[in-house]
């Protein structure tokens, strides 16, 4: 705790010397932090806006599957859903809110299906290696949840109603109000499934698949003068879910989760800087119930404080020095985990340079320590080349890490207190094509990972993780978005394709559960106050053993919505049709998922 108290005293002093410069506020800041396109430039960056956030309520993985291609497996319907981005496992994704890390302590990783789109501003995705930026983890990339903050006059609330089939409810209301000096914004979330969907082919329903998520987010800032203004984010979520039945096998099991952070940030601005800290208290807690009938269950929590300063320096238009520090206090305990504490601490330093009005590039570093492991010393570099006004070159290389979890370090059996971090390097190259109504990303990447920790036997029932697994990989990404307007009809297409290699290098063997290939697209015809969009998706086959001896097969699924706005647009009705063609298809090994199912939204906007 000495660090800690130290570090935030350091940080407070900084950003409390910064105020007293003269300088005047800077005309022209991108205010993204590291996920800022400026600090990526030769990385893939995109950003959602809540003007498509707030067109359903669904689940972050649901929602990025459909806009974002990316891959995730579920267990079932609303069960636990994990990304794998480039190949990579869930806990090599780095996933933030407003630029916090938020994976779990415990498993590295974050349930998509716990998360509510709907509480959120904005998601930027940040694809590649990233670890320089963004700390452990960031392999296959990065996912911030963002909340935007503006002071301005403003009072308008939102409610989003939804229902649909297996008695499914949904439900957001959201209410902000603000002026030059004050922020609020407040969110809550519901939604409820009995999610008893027939098994497709067969006599059996989704049993013991029953699921509630609720939640509220909050938002306040105040601004105290055109250089300096605070904002605290909270954030309180709770997953009662019984776990859904196999085809093979009932269940009578049930996970709690609940999630509670409390953000607080202070940004001031001056001529030629930006002075940011954050401090954040997160807590996370899970109970299991093999039985849930029963009293008994099995339960481990964390704990993490963390405050993160970041100094960003403009020496010109064309140059500037990004540096941070980041502190990370964090403490296990539980049924598995005996009470066991952390101390993290990591600087970083990044390069932004203009060379010429065409050509941009970053070169940035990272190293840091644990009282627990040895965190290795990472560096990156990326560029971005224009060619012309329409067409760009940009390409990066990277190397990364990620540092053994609690569950690796300290779980009763089978922790292993000697893990090291695991290691890895990668680069891409790719070439970006954009004009009025089009825009065009071809992307090629390569991966090398070593050290990578695996749960191994050994004994016949006895399994402890060991640095023993490398892996190498490769592939292509793509997407195209075109756009037209004639009148009063707005035509939009989109769509992205990836094809990923990543392969167990000591069996030369494709890893389980990564898709060769994946595919999305969304057409939309806007026509004054109706709307419409089909959505197609298609995941290649999966492989469920390392062998590669058994697979899940690979699925198209599509899905229709038309909506219909009202009283000048503050109205919107809304009817899906979810896997139109009733697809018969699993996103994990005899875990179906549903068919042919509907919904029916209503998102009411007062201003």
């Amino acid at each position: 705790m000495r660090k800690l108290v130290l570090i935030l005293f350091l940080s407070v002093s900084i950003a409390g010397f910064s105020q007293y410069d003269s300088l005047n506020k800077l005309d022209e800041i991108v205010l993204y932090g590291n996920f800022s396109p400026e600090f990526n430039t030769g990385y893939t960056v995109e950003i959602i806006t809540d003007t498509i956030i707030n067109n359903e309520i669904n689940s972050l993985g649901n929602f990025l599957q459909k806009n974002a291609n990316l891959y995730f497996k579920q267990n079932g319907n609303g069960m636990v859903s994990s990304i794998s981005l480039r190949g990579t496992s869930a806990s090599h994704t780095g996933v933030f809110w407003n630029g916090i890390p938020v994976n779990s302590s415990l498993n590295g990783q974050t349930d998509f299906n716990t998360l509510p789109i709907n509480s959120f501003d904005g998601i930027e995705i940040r694809k590649g290696g990233g670890s320089v930026l963004f700390g452990s983890g960031a392999i296959g990339g990065a996912i911030n949840l963002s909340d935007k903050v503006l002071f301005q006059q403003k009072a308008k609330a939102m409610i989003l109603l939804g229902g649909g089939s297996f008695k499914t409810f949904k439900s957001n209301i959201q209410g902000i109000v603000s002026n030059e000096k004050y922020f609020v914004k407040i969110s809550l979330n519901a939604i409820s499934s009995e999610n008893d969907y027939p098994f497709k082919d067969t006599n059996l329903i989704n049993e013991n698949g029953q699921f509630k998520n609720y939640g509220i987010h909050s938002t306040l800032g105040w601004n105290f003068d055109d250089k300096n203004h605070i904002v605290l984010h909270t954030s309180f979520m709770n997953t009662d879910r019984n776990t859904s039945r196999t085809l093979t096998a009932a269940s009578n099991s049930k996970l709690i989760n609940k999630n509670n952070r409390f953000l607080f940030t202070w940004k001031n601005i001056g001529t030629q800087y930006i002075s940011d800290l954050r401090l954040a208290y997160l807590s996370e807690e899970y109970n299991y119930y093999f039985d849930k009938d029963l009293l008994n269950s099995s339960q481990n929590r964390s704990q993490n404080l963390f405050s993160k300063y970041s100094f960003n320096y403009f020496f010109n238009k064309n140059i500037s020095l990004n540096t941070g520090v980041d502190y990370t206090y964090s403490i296990g305990q539980g049924s598995n985990i005996s009470n066991i504490s952390q101390n993290d601490i990591e600087v970083y330093a990044l390069l932004h340079h203009r060379v010429f009005s065409n050509l941009v590039y970053n070169v940035s570093a990272r190293k840091g320590f644990s009282s627990n492991f040895e965190i290795p010393f990472i560096y990156a570099a990326d560029l971005n080349f224009k060619i012309s006004n329409n067409f760009k070159v940009k390409a990066n290389y990277s190397t990364n890490y990620r540092t053994p979890t609690f569950n690796d370090l300290y779980w009763e059996p089978g922790g292993n207190p000697d893990l090291k971090s695991e290691k890895n390097s990668s680069a891409e190259i790719g070439v970006d094509f954009q004009n009025k109504n089009a825009k065009f990303d071809l992307t090629t990447f390569w991966i090398k990972s070593d050290n990578l920790i695996q749960w191994v036997p050994v004994t016949a029932d006895f399994w402890q993780p060991k640095n023993v697994q490398k892996t190498s990989g490769y592939g292509l990404e793509f997407s195209i978005k075109y756009k037209k307007i004639i009148d009063d009809h707005n035509f939009q297409f989109q769509a992205q394709y990836a094809y990923t290699v990543s392969n167990d290098d000591s069996i030369d063997k494709q890893l389980i559960y990564v898709p060769y290939n994946k595919a999305n697209s969304n057409v939309s015809y806007n026509y004054k106050r109706t709307y419409f969009n089909y959505n197609l998706q298609y995941t290649g086959k999966v492989f469920t053993t390392s062998s590669n001896s058994q697979s899940i097969e690979d699925y198209w699924l599509s899905n229709v919505e038309i909506s219909q706005n009202f009283l000048k647009n503050d109205l919107k009705i809304g009817f899906r049709i979810n896997n139109l063609f009733d697809e018969n298809y699993q996103s994990v090994a005899y875990r179906p998922m549903p068919g042919r199912n509907f919904e029916l939204n209503i998102n009411y906007k007062i201003d």
